[in-house]
């Protein structure tokens, strides 16, 4: 006959293992971009789309809104007059603050890969009125997307957005990443913050993670975007955080992790 106490012990390991699988199945479908495609939010985007001219539309959103100052003030003075479908950057404020006072009062050159509606290059743009920075996106849209009311004229909305702050301090570059960089390379650039959020392919995000990090000045901080946990059942291969983990693993020596909730934020070592 077992023992009670062992039986117990075991029971209780069992529980605490299913308990951590199942948090890891809640926080894997949270950080999937196909739960921003959630029947609820996309109705809520054609709820938004339908309301008359004069009422105010309300915005509704899968994360809480920061209480970060600057992230209030931003949204008050840009993202409500923009052209903007969707608001997935400004949840990450509070996580990006410590690296962008550093670029405080300084001609800093900011490199994003992949823009989509120009949101985050804005509040970059705006939060650092010094700064410059480059955008790489092929301007295509998401495949897939336009069906759940997510823009699929983007370059225009781009445009729009952008010129709200300052067109002048913006380089758009038109292109895939893979292409578009090696030549940032040749020409010998160097900027002081990379953001990587362009193809979700695993593969592609490893040609993006290795030429961005070549691009990145010693000291220079590296954000990438889609780090939530690959959902069970699907495939490793078509999610960004196993080639981060893999691109982190080469280059552990290197870098200082300062964020690893939804974003992997690096400081690169000199």
């Amino acid at each position: 006959m077992a023992d009670p106490v062992d039986f117990t012990v075991s029971e209780n390991q069992r529980l605490k293992r299913e308990v951590r699988r199942l948090h890891a199945r809640v926080a894997a479908l949270e950080s999937s971009r196909w739960w921003r495609l959630h029947p609820r939010f996309a109705l809520a985007r054609l709820i938004r789309r339908s309301a008359p001219a004069d009422e105010p539309a309300v915005t509704h959103s899968s994360a809480p809104a920061p209480s970060n100052v600057q992230a209030e003030r931003f949204r008050e003075e840009v993202l409500k007059r923009g052209r903007f479908t969707e608001d997935w950057f400004t949840m990450h404020i509070p996580s990006w603050e410590p690296g962008l006072r550093e670029l405080e009062g300084r001609a800093a050159k900011i490199l994003e890969l992949g823009s989509f509606e120009g949101l985050s290059a804005c509040f970059v743009l705006w939060r650092l009125p010094d700064s410059n920075v480059t955008c790489v996106d092929t301007f295509a849209g998401i495949p897939g997307y336009g069906a759940y009311g997510i823009a699929t004229d983007v370059e225009s909305a781009f445009d729009h957005n952008v010129a709200l702050v300052d067109t002048a301090r913006t380089r758009k570059l038109v292109g895939e990443t893979h292409r578009v960089l090696p030549g940032l390379v040749a020409e010998g650039e160097q900027f002081d913050l990379v953001y990587v959020d362009a193809s979700h392919i695993a593969v592609d995000v490893l040609v993006d993670a290795a030429l961005a990090w070549k691009l990145l000045r010693p000291g220079g901080i590296a954000i990438f975007d889609d780090y939530g946990l690959v959902p069970p059942g699907e495939d490793p291969l078509e999610h960004p955080q196993p080639a981060i983990n893999a691109f982190l693993e080469l280059i552990t020596s290197r870098a200082e992790v300062l964020d690893r909730e939804r974003q992997l934020i690096l400081r690169k070592r000199g």
